[in-house]
């Protein structure tokens, strides 16, 4: 391997793969001691097939520089036969239903992103840089703009992005339009640079269609270790709901056999038949054991997607936000009062605060959703083929009305259900956003995010078993939204006693004997117990079955905090989220 390929590698973020290789070892926590313990019961429960899959963009910067790499395109804008030799021998041009000039739409993006710190969420990390592809979609009727369509974990926290065409030397600025972390989709606006440019065509309306299987298909793209255009072909193998590793949610996805590898990400895939768009490459397989299998987002998402962009809706997919039982045993669906002729899945539980709540209920059957019908095993025929019962709803906007068919106690019903975005307990897929926290006495709190359970390694099995369960297991309720844990413990005479080991990693049920439902009602708690005429802060904390019970005293907590900022060289006792709440106190007015 070359030194010059190497660092072509280094600097190109990559395609969320699939990845069997070891986690990366844990950080160390500022003032605390880590307690670890083995996580395997807690993830039994969940099925784990395969390598894991992990965005083509995957952040391999080089963290010690982030300036701009030399450019190895200083000459003028190659000939068409010079494109096609950068074109990959296995593709025969004669087959491509485009002209290879219509390659210049598809660019190369070179972002600058920081990334939170989830351990010390008062910092961030070092900046760094990587490379993704994209596709110009739209060009504006005057002037050099447009629009380029690409995948989210491409632009995920930038803070500078630039836009190269296909063979040229020339780098002009972008900003993030739109994005939807959830199906790894984003929309970069570029103001110039895109003159003569003839955009990838976009089906749209009754033209927007799943791939067949074993359609022909382009993958196009710049894939790391060279600066030209890259193209690969392969086939439509599989189409059904996937996991998506860039948001950690499941959403309509499609397999291809090309070629697809770190750097391609965001790059169009283009039918052969029509040489439209029929998807948007986001994520590969690691691993030796999987060879030349990649995925892309699906024309009907990306459709969708854009429709939320042009209407002004928010793009959030919707969530029907219950728990489900498959019904295959004869025994359950005669017990149910289903007829012979009934199919469908049984309600176990809905979520607090979402769509079904107030509406469905625990042991309703639901038969039919949006007028299609539903079997025994979840899945249903929309699109044209036979997918799981969540394409139905992801196809649907945040405040959509959805018909449901039901079977409740023997009689069937129809119910209507407006659509909502599911808040999950624990977060997960967090991009573009800062951590929330709060530091009281030394302790650190913040909300239980995957983000922050990955710092012990990214498949979690090093990290603490009781957070886990509430990631994979944990039931929201009126009383318990998040969950909240004491993250860190900065030693000071206020909280001599409480050490971390014995506190540490704990989550908050009560302050003052009032229940935990959130981060925003714990810090009005703590803000109103410093500000009244209690004397004491009592906390109760847990690892599940085991408690503990923490006390501050209030008339040290001031001094505590300003020692702490200059010890531990904390700027601020909390983020941005809770300023009002925080600042107006006597305690923390001016810190």
């Amino acid at each position: 391997m070359t030194a010059s390929t190497m660092t072509a590698m280094a600097s190109a973020r990559a395609m969320p793969r699939v990845s069997t290789r070891s986690s990366p070892p844990s950080r160390a926590r500022i003032g605390t001691i880590h307690r670890r313990r083995q996580f395997a019961s807690a993830t039994s429960s969940v099925p784990r097939r395969g390598p894991a899959r992990r965005p083509l963009a995957a952040a391999a910067a080089a963290a010690a520089s982030i300036d701009e790499p030399e450019s190895h395109d200083d000459a003028a804008i190659a000939s068409d036969d010079v494109l096609e030799s950068i074109v990959s021998s296995s593709v025969a041009l004669d087959d491509t239903p485009f002209d290879v000039d219509e390659y210049r739409a598809v660019v190369k993006l070179l972002v600058t992103f920081l990334e939170p710190d989830w351990v010390n969420p008062w910092q961030t990390k070092t900046a760094q840089r990587s490379t993704g592809s994209g596709a110009v979609i739209k060009r504006d009727a005057e002037g050099g703009g447009g629009l380029v369509l690409t995948a989210a974990h491409v632009v995920a926290n930038s803070t500078y992005i630039q836009v190269q065409l296909a063979n040229s030397p020339d780098k002009v600025p972008a900003r993030v339009l739109s994005v939807l972390h959830e199906v790894d989709l984003a929309l970069v606006r570029v103001d110039e640079g895109l003159d003569g440019v003839e955009p990838v065509p976009v089906p749209t309306d009754d033209n927007v269609a799943l791939p067949k299987l074993r359609e022909k298909v382009y993958v196009l793209g710049f894939p790391v270790g060279g600066n030209d255009l890259s193209i690969t072909e392969g086939v439509v193998s599989r189409v059904e709901v996937q996991s998506y590793s860039h948001s950690h949610q499941r959403a309509l996805a499609v397999t291809v056999d090309a070629a697809i590898n770190s750097g391609n990400s965001g790059g169009p895939v283009l039918s052969q038949t029509t040489g439209g768009l029929v998807g948007v490459a986001f994520q590969g397989y690691a691993g030796s054991s999987v060879e030349n299998q990649g995925h892309m987002v699906p024309a009907p998402v990306i459709n969708r997607f854009l429709k939320s962009s042009e209407d002004g809706k928010p793009p959030t997919l919707p969530s029907l936000g219950v728990h489900l039982q498959l019904l295959q045993s004869p025994s359950l669906r005669k017990y149910l009062k289903m007829k012979d002729d009934d199919s469908g899945v049984m309600i176990t539980h809905v979520e607090h605060g979402s769509s079904a709540e107030g509406v469905l209920r625990a042991g309703d059957v639901v038969l039919e959703v949006d007028g299609i019908k539903l079997a025994n095993d979840g899945s249903c025929v929309f699109l044209g083929q036979r997918l799981a019962m969540v394409s139905i709803l992801q196809a649907r906007y945040v405040g959509d009305e959805v018909p449901i068919r039901l079977l409740r106690g023997g009689e069937y019903m129809k119910v209507a259900v407006t659509m909502k975005a599911l808040r999950q307990l624990v977060p997960r897929g967090q991009y573009d956003v800062r951590p929330s926290y709060v530091i009281m006495g030394g302790f650190l709190f913040q909300p239980l995010s995957l983000e922050y359970l990955q710092s012990w390694g990214g498949d979690l099995k090093d990290a603490p078993t009781h957070l886990v369960e509430q990631y994979y297991d944990g039931i929201s309720g009126p009383n318990k939204r998040e969950v909240v844990v004491l993250s860190q413990v900065l030693s000071d005479e206020c909280n001599v006693g409480f050490t971390f080991d014995a506190v540490g990693l704990d989550y908050v049920k009560s302050v003052n004997g009032e229940l935990v439902a959130d981060m925003d009602a714990f810090v009005s708690m703590i803000a109103a117990g410093v500000s009244g005429e209690e004397k004491f802060l009592r906390l109760e904390v847990t690892r599940g079955n085991v408690g503990n019970t923490v006390v501050l005293e209030v008339s040290k907590l001031k001094a505590a905090d300003e020692m702490m900022r200059d010890r531990y060289q904390i700027p601020i006792r909390h983020s941005h989220h809770f300023a009002e709440t925080m600042e107006g106190l006597p305690t923390y007015a001016g810190l």
